[in-house]
C-alpha cells in the first residue's frame, strides 16, 4: 500500500515490503508481550494513572502531528469544500451560494453542495463557528478539538468496559488497545465531523449504558442527556445512526430483561427525533439564511446502487467505492427523488441478478470490496494526511508539490515516524480481529447471562455497521469507527488467551 485512497495487497516475499511485514509482525509480538504482562501484573497496577498516562501520551502525539502537518485545509473534496464555504460565510459573504440558477447544472459550487447534501450543514455551521471565532487558527483548533474528541472516544469505550463489569484484567487491556489505536489520533488533523461525532455518539451511547443502572424515573436526565449528545453528533456526522442502532437494539433487550420495557420506546424514539432534528435544523436554517429552498435528499438507495457496482472512479480495483452515478443521476434528473430512486432500484436489480447468476463474480465482488474497505490497517488515515495542503510557513516542511504534506517522505522526520505508525497499525489491526474472534466465542457462552447483556452493545454496533457496509458504498475512513468498537470484545478475547497460557483467573 501507497498513501493514496487506491488500496493494494502485497505478499511478504515482495522484497519491497519485507521490512514492513517484519515490522508489522514485531509489534504484534510487543502487543501481546505487554498484554500478558498486564494481565499477570494486573493487581499492581493504577488503573487511572496507567490510562492517565496513555491519554496524555496520546494527546502530544496528536499535537505533534498537527503541528507538522501545518495545515491549511485538506484536499478531500468534502473537507475542502466545507472549510472554503465556511470561511466565506464568516465573512458573510454568500457568492458560492447566490444568485441561485434553476438548472441543476448551473448553480454556483456552494449551492450545489448544499443541494447534493443538506445533512451537511450542520458541520458547515461548526465550521464557520470556527472561522467567526478563530479566523485563520480556525483549521488548528479544528484539529486540536478532532484530537480531544479521537481521545475521548478511546475514555468512551473504557467506560463501557467498566460498565459492563469487565474483570481488572481484561479492562486494562481493553485501555491499552482503545488509547493506542493509531488511525483516530492520525485523523485528528483532518477537518471533518469524523472524530468529533464519534466521541459525541459514543459519550451518548454511554450516558445511557449508565442509565440502565438507574431505577427508575430518576434515569430520566441521563437518557435526555444523552439524547443531546445524540444530536449533537449526527449534526457533526450523520451516519453515526448506524452506530446508535446496534446501542439501542440491545438496551431495548436490556431494558425489558430488566422489566424497565418503557425505556425501549422512550430510546427508539429519541434515537429517530435526534436523527431528523440534526439533519433538518441545520437544513431549514441554511435555506432560510439563504432565502432558498433545498430539494429533497438523494434516495439512500443511491448509495447502495454504488455500494454494489463497480464503479467509474477506481474500476475493478475496488469494486463499491465511491462513483459519480449519484451525483450524475441527481443533475440528470433536476433533483427528481422518484427518478434517482428509479436509477438507483435499476442499478441494485442489475447488480444483484448478477450476482445470483455469477457466483463466482459475487464472491469475488465481495471479497476485494471488503478486503479494501476493512483490510486497510490505515483505514486511510495516513492517505489523509497525504493530501493535507500546508500553511505558506509550514511548506518548507514538505518536498510535494502545491504545499501537500507527504506523510512518505523520509527525508524529512515524519516519514519514518509515518512508516513506523504503518507497521504499528498493521500489526495491531492483526490483534484486534484476533482477539475479537476469541472474545466473540466467549461471548457466544454468555448469551443467556442477563448480567451480561450490555457488553453485546459495542459487537451489535460493528456488526450493524458490517452489515451496512457490505451494501453502502465503501471507503475505509466509514468501517474504522466500527472496527473501534471490536476493542472491548478483543481485550476479553486478548485476556482469555493470556490466561491459558499464564494459568490465571480473572479477578
Amino acid at each position: 500500500m501507497g498513501f493514496s485512497e487506491y488500496v493494494s495487497f502485497h505478499l511478504p516475499t515482495t522484497p519491497k515490503w519485507v521490512l514492513e511485514f517484519a515490522a508489522a509482525f514485531a509489534v504484534m509480538a510487543l502487543y501481546l508481550l505487554v498484554v500478558m504482562r498486564l494481565v499477570r501484573h494486573a493487581d499492581r497496577v493504577r488503573e487511572g494513572r496507567f490510562v492517565a498516562i496513555l491519554a496524555a501520551l496520546a494527546l502530544l502525539f496528536c499535537t505533534w502531528w498537527i503541528l507538522d502537518n501545518a495545515t491549511a485545509y485538506n484536499g478531500f473534496a468534502d473537507s475542502r469544500q466545507l472549510t472554503q464555504y465556511a470561511q466565506e460565510l464568516a465573512r458573510d459573504d454568500y457568492s458560492s451560494f447566490l444568485p441561485r440558477a434553476d438548472a441543476f447544472a448551473s448553480r454556483l459550487p456552494g449551492d450545489m453542495y448544499l443541494s447534493n447534501y443538506p445533512f451537511q450543514a450542520g458541520i458547515l455551521l461548526v465550521f464557520e463557528g470556527y472561522f467567526r471565532l478563530f479566523g485563520t487558527h480556525a483549521v488548528m483548533l479544528y484539529q486540536f478539538t478532532n484530537a480531544l474528541a479521537s481521545v475521548g472516544s478511546g475514555l468512551a469505550l473504557v467506560g463501557m468496559a467498566r460498565l459492563t463489569g469487565a474483570p481488572k484484567r481484561e479492562r486494562l487491556v481493553a485501555e491499552l488497545l482503545a488509547l493506542t489505536f493509531v488511525p483516530p489520533l492520525v485523523f485528528c488533523i483532518f477537518p471533518y465531523g469524523n472524530a468529533l461525532g464519534l466521541a459525541l455518539c459514543l459519550f451518548a451511547m454511554l450516558a445511557w449504558m449508565k442509565s440502565q443502572a438507574i431505577e427508575g424515573t430518576r434515569a430520566l436526565p441521563l437518557i435526555l442527556f444523552g439524547a443531546i449528545l445524540l444530536f449533537f453528533g449526527f449534526v457533526a456526522k450523520s451516519t453515526y445512526v448506524v452506530m446508535a442502532i446496534g446501542f439501542v437494539l440491545v438496551l431495548a433487550i436490556d431494558s425489558v430483561r430488566k422489566s424497565s420495557w418503557w425505556r425501549a420506546p422512550l430510546m427508539v424514539a429519541l434515537l429517530v427525533i435526534s436523527s431528523k432534528a440534526a439533519g433538518a435544523l441545520p437544513a431549514s436554517y441554511m435555506e432560510a439564511r439563504l432565502g432558498v429552498e433545498f430539494p429533497d435528499n438523494q434516495p439512500k438507495s443511491m448509495w447502495i446502487a454504488m455500494g454494489l457496482n463497480t464503479g467509474d472512479v477506481f474500476g475493478e480495483s475496488m469494486p463499491g467505492w465511491w462513483s459519480g452515478f449519484a451525483l450524475e443521476s441527481q443533475i440528470r434528473n433536476e433533483g427528481d427523488v422518484a427518478a434517482q430512486a428509479e436509477e438507483a432500484k435499476g442499478a441494485i436489480g442489475q447488480a444483484v441478478t448478477r450476482f445470483a447468476s455469477d457466483p463466482a463474480y459475487a464472491a469475488w465482488f465481495f471479497s476485494k470490496k471488503l478486503g479494501t474497505e476493512w483490510l486497510d490497517p490505515t483505514f486511510q488515515s495516513l492517505y489523509i494526511a497525504s493530501i493535507g495542503i500546508m500553511t505558506p510557513e509550514g511548506a518548507a516542511g514538505t518536498n510535494a508539490p502545491d504545499g501537500r504534506y507527504d506523510a512518505w517522505d523520509t527525508s524529512f522526520i515524519h516519514g519514518w515516524v509515518s512508516r513506523a505508525l504503518f507497521a504499528v497499525m498493521d500489526g495491531m489491526q492483526t490483534v484486534i480481529y484476533a482477539g475479537a474472534t476469541i472474545g466473540a466465542v466467549e461471548l457466544f457462552r454468555q448469551v443467556g447471562d442477563k448480567s451480561k447483556t450490555l457488553a453485546y452493545c459495542l459487537p451489535c454496533a460493528f456488526f450493524m455497521g458490517f452489515v451496512v457496509y457490505v451494501l453502502w458504498e465503501a471507503k475505509g475512513m466509514y468501517a474504522m469507527p466500527f472496527f473501534f468498537c471490536l476493542i472491548p470484545v478483543a481485550a476479553q478475547g486478548l485476556t482469555k488467551l493470556a490466561q491459558h497460557k499464564r494459568g490465571h483467573q480473572p479477578t
